[in-house]
């Protein structure tokens, strides 16, 4: 069975081992210090709600206007019934430490990932990414490139996209499924 090494030391203090058949990440020390992901419910509504709105991550949204709860509750269900959207929850023991979202439209799927407030500055999104990135290659097989479009004072989003091999190509960033190369603008 091929393993993939992930540093987790910010967070974990050890290296963490992803496993492609089953697609969950694990810890090769403690079983205590598994980070996984699973498809997001509704359940998930309410943490992701309060993701949303925190100052800390609204901040770097492009609409960085609060959202109220009807409005989440709208989206979020529409989300959820959209074939062309995968919304991934990241855990950690029993944490919910983060979302990843895919939405695929006629030519690329664009990323967004969100960290929960608490779980900031730990070195997870570079986790949650590449984790996501492999359990939706594997779910999907998705033929088109990923995208991510970050806002340009949201340096540590571009460095961790880019750690994740995403290229930047103007103000977006691509991962290119295919292994095509593309031209920065």
């Amino acid at each position: 069975m091929p393993k993939l090494l992930i540093k987790c030391k910010e967070v974990l203090g050890n290296e963490c081992v992803f496993d492609k058949m089953d697609g969950a990440y694990q810890s090769e020390s403690l079983m205590s210090n598994i980070i996984n992901l699973t498809k997001a419910e509704i359940t998930d509504i309410n943490d992701i709600f309060e993701w949303r709105n925190h100052p800390d991550i609204r901040k770097n949204f492009f609409d960085s206007e609060v959202i109220t709860w009807n409005d989440h509750e709208k989206w979020f269900n529409k989300k959820l019934k959209d074939q062309d959207t995968t919304i991934y929850i990241a855990y950690h023991i029993e944490n919910k430490i983060g979302s990843i979202r895919f939405e695929a439209n006629e030519s690329v799927i664009k990323t967004s990932v969100m960290l929960n407030p608490l779980f900031l500055g730990k070195g997870l999104g570079l986790q949650v990414i590449k984790m996501g990135i492999e359990k939706l290659i594997k779910e999907e097989k998705p033929g088109k490139s990923l995208i991510a479009e970050i806002k340009k004072n949201n340096v540590a989003s571009i460095k961790t996209f880019q750690k994740a091999g995403f290229k930047k190509s103007g103000l977006t960033f691509i991962y290119d499924i295919n292994g095509e190369s593309y031209n920065s603008t």
